[in-house]
């Protein structure tokens, strides 16, 4: 599956990420990030957007679409107005 720039994902499984100095974060179902860019034809960047990860960023391996989602994006504007 290919994820596009701004998507949301949410989490089905429950798993830790390590943070600097040895940190951990754990990552519950149902917990969201976004999907902010292409690193390269393997992997891109996430920010958790919800959770003890909020606000933390990470490259996964995902594909990512060099498209923005549009729709989200437009929502995103529209509702700041």
């Amino acid at each position: 599956m290919k994820y596009k720039i701004g998507q949301k994902i949410e989490f089905t499984n429950n798993f830790t990420v390590e943070l600097e100095k040895g940190k951990k974060a754990r990552i519950v179902k149902g917990d969201k990030a976004m999907v902010v860019r292409k690193v390269d034809e393997n992997s891109g960047e996430i920010v958790y957007i919800t959770g003890e990860a909020s606000g933390l960023s990470q490259i996964i391996a995902i594909n990512v679409d060099e498209k923005v989602d549009a729709d989200y994006i437009a929502g995103k504007i529209i509702n700041n107005l």
